[in-house]
């Protein structure tokens, strides 16, 4: 037992008492269990070892038993009184973080003070209609609604991984809610501030998504991450690179050393990534998954110190048993398992197919192409490690996850790069336009190829694999390491002498591409009408001559943001124009106020004050004129008979009509069907050649007298996929037969263009 026998009796304990904590949580029994099997093979290693470490085996069996032991005391602790909560009641509490938005809802973490006026303590996931006011961490909430357990998902513990948040109930769209004030967090609220401001700064910098991706991998805010792209991530399995986890702190600091390494000596990269690590984990948030992974993420740099001795799996073995010490409960976590692993193989995989591949390679000598392979060594060794945990937690399995993650691997280091550059220079505006215009490109193509790995064949399989696959699969894994190790040569270390140009050449190249796009790309004479792909909600961009203007910005999740690039606007726009005050309508304008410069606000007068805008008045009649052949006209709803136009709320919606030359595009907002019989009888001319189908497909919108009026030849329909009021529905699109139907839910953003006399329409997807 020569390996025993070497290794210092300390990590022997630790090693136990994780083995025994992970045995308890995958084998369950009671804790003599283990202890029996804990028995069995230490006597196997005494007889091997001739028992001249008698002592140190019987200390492993015993923290083995105790690993298994305090778990199960752990579960046998009972839950807090507000687990045990059900039915209606009045909850106060406090937000933890900022709310997260998607769509026209947000969810917050609450920290419960009190339910139905009795003190109670722990965590509430409170979901709630986007409010116009953003939710912010340290507001104090009152609402009054159903409590709830977590609801079940299908592979997937959501209870389980509330709980590790320190979450037990839910609460969703209560009947009342309000704000009670802010509670002072102290430097939490100010580090809070931080944040805000940083993310503030990225968002004045990149169009979105990048924006969003920036964020993300910066201090782990996906607000504004679009569905589509939260769905690539998850099915390439890369969603660790942009939320602060575990997992993305341990990869973070191992590919940094592996970066540096082409400028650096491994040892001096180490030590800045050492120096760097803590005020990093401050900056995040210091949330405790985030610890946890930082001190396990330390052996990464131990690891990377060339010349000690003791290498850098110790160190992870020792912070893992100490952490499930102090929580016996992290050993179900997936953050933590996740995180674990991750950091096992940028430690233990990752070298190993470094010098496989240097030695095979011989790129020695050349330190940037070193430093390019041990990027991609680090980012291999994590996603192997990680795999089987993926699938055993939600029960997905995508063969390209490794290949994805090492394609990304170079371009994540280079977003993190621009999203730092961005977080510090975008409060100026001259740096903030040179990054909108040249950095932009570096998290785009990162975007741009985890959706190329998303959509490729049998990118997304279900498997439900057992525990036994899983100990199959590390084992091939330690079987395949130890034979590649066997057959690499001795790799010397690199020059740390030398250095390399390559920084530089990135930087011109990016300098020079986003030059050529700004400055050298092709005009176009054309007019433009966008219908944005916002979701369930409505933007409308209207472009000629240079000028733009924006109809409604759709919901508050930042969707506008996302799409507006894509339609050339990224610095500002000449006028916003409000239909009515819906948030589905009005949702995203302060997101867009703080991204982007606008000229003008209209709309009507009562719509801007309950969107708290301050703007001008604009009512039947009154035209917005981009150029000498575009021109956005107001059609209703009326000014002496606005009662009969006002069956609903909705019907009060501005009804536009946008000329271009000779071609017509009416835009119709959310009316419904007493508007629309108005608007017939108005005796105005509403024929047109683009509809934008009212209130988004609503069986109580799109009379057959209405449709027949405007004879459209095309029909877009502005919805968001999977909405909940199953718009456009069947029967209300059964009305627009002969005409051309373009979704957004489906096809994207649609593109009208025209040279006053022609008329082309062109789609996203």
């Amino acid at each position: 037992m020569t390996g025993l026998s070497h290794t210092p009796a300390l990590v022997l304990v630790a090693a136990a008492y994780t083995a025994g904590s992970v045995a308890g949580a995958a084998l369950g029994g009671p804790w003599w269990l283990t202890a029996f099997l804990a028995s069995l093979l230490g006597a196997a290693v005494l007889l091997r070892d001739g028992g001249t470490r008698w002592l140190v085996v019987l200390a492993a069996i015993c923290a083995a038993s105790a690993g298994h032991a305090r778990l199960e005391a752990s579960d046998a602790a009972p839950p807090p009184p507000l687990a045990a909560v059900r039915g209606v009641h009045e909850v106060v509490g406090v937000a933890r973080d900022d709310a997260v938005t998607a769509g026209t809802r947000v969810r917050i973490d609450l920290d419960v003070e009190s339910v139905d006026g009795t003190p109670v303590e722990g965590g509430l996931r409170l979901t709630l209609p986007a409010p116009r006011d953003p939710i912010q961490a340290g507001d104090r909430l009152r609402f009054t609604g159903a409590v709830e357990p977590p609801p079940a998902l299908e592979a997937f513990d959501y209870a389980a991984f509330l709980r590790s948040r320190d979450i037990y109930v839910t609460s969703a769209f209560p009947s009342s809610w309000e704000r009670l004030g802010r509670v002072d967090q102290g430097w939490r609220g100010d580090l809070a501030a931080l944040q805000r401001e940083t993310v503030s700064r990225i968002e004045r910098s990149l169009p979105e998504p990048a924006a969003a991706l920036a964020a993300g991998v910066l201090v782990g805010e996906r607000r504004t991450m679009p569905a589509d792209i939260t769905e690539a991530l998850r099915v390439t399995g890369t969603t660790h690179l942009v939320v602060v986890s575990g997992q993305n702190v341990a990869l973070l600091l191992g590919l940094a050393v592996a970066a540096m390494t082409a400028v650096v000596s491994r040892r001096i990269a180490a030590i800045v990534a050492l120096v760097l690590l803590p005020p990093y984990v401050v900056f995040v948030g210091a949330d405790p998954p985030v610890v946890r992974a930082a001190v396990m993420a330390i052996g990464v740099a131990f690891a990377s110190l060339g010349g000690r001795r003791t290498p850098g799996w110790v160190y992870l073995l020792h912070a893992v048993a100490v952490m499930l010490a102090i929580d016996p409960t992290l050993v179900r976590d997936v953050a933590f398992q996740l995180s674990a692993t991750a950091t096992a193989g940028v430690i233990l995989v990752a070298p190993v197919l470094r010098d496989a591949a240097l030695s095979r390679w011989g790129a020695l000598q050349r330190p940037a192409l070193a430093a390019v392979v041990e990027t991609f060594a680090t980012a291999t060794g994590a996603a192997l490690a990680v795999l089987p945990v993926q699938v055993a937690a939600f029960e997905r399995l995508s063969p390209w996850t490794v290949p994805a993650n090492v394609a990304i691997a170079p371009l994540y280091e280079a977003t993190v790069a621009v999203a730092a550059l961005a977080g510090a220079l975008g409060g100026f505006e001259v740096a903030a336009g040179g990054l909108r215009e040249t950095a932009r490109f570096v998290p785009e193509a990162f975007l741009a190829v985890v959706q190329v790995f998303a959509r490729l064949p049998a990118a997304d399989v279900p498997v439900s694999a057992p525990l036994l696959a899983g100990l199959a699969f590390v084992a091939a894994l330690i079987v395949g390491l130890r034979w590649l190790a066997s057959r690499t040569a001795e790799t010397p270390a690199l020059d740390p002498g030398h250095r390399t140009g390559l920084g530089a050449t990135v930087a011109l190249a990016a300098v020079a591409a986003g030059l050529w796009l700004a400055v050298l790309r092709p005009g176009d004479d054309l007019a433009r009408v966008t219908v944005l792909d916002v979701g369930q909600g409505l933007a409308i961009l209207v472009q000629d001559a240079g000028r733009a203007v924006l109809i409604d910005t759709g919901p508050a999740d930042g969707a506008v943001l996302r799409a507006l690039p894509a339609a050339g606007v990224r610095a500002g726009l000449d006028a916003v124009v409000f239909t009515h005050a819906d948030l589905d309508h009005t949702g995203g304008i302060a997101a867009l106020l703080r991204r982007l410069e606008v000229d003008a606000v209209l709309g009507d007068p009562a719509v801007l004050a309950v969107a708290g805008l301050d703007g001008s008045a604009i009512d039947i009649g009154d035209r917005v004129r981009l150029s000498e052949r575009v021109s956005i006209e107001v059609l209703a709803p009326p000014v002496v008979t606005r009662g009969r136009a006002h069956a609903s709320s909705n019907d009060a919606s501005l009804v536009l009509l946008v000329t271009m030359g000779e071609r017509r595009i009416l835009l119709p907002a959310d009316i419904e069907a007493s508007a629309e019989a108005w608007l017939i009888e108005s005796g105005q001319p509403l024929a047109a050649d683009v509809l934008v189908i009212p209130h988004h497909g609503s069986r109580t919108s799109s009379t057959p007298t209405f449709v027949e009026a405007v004879a459209p030849a095309v029909a877009v329909v502005s919805a968001g996929a999977g909405n909940p009021f199953g718009h456009p529905l069947p029967e209300v699109l059964a009305r627009y037969e002969g005409a051309a139907v373009l979704r957004t839910d489906l096809h994207g953003s649609v593109t009208l263009s025209s040279d006053g006399e022609r008329l082309w329409w062109r789609t996203e997807r």
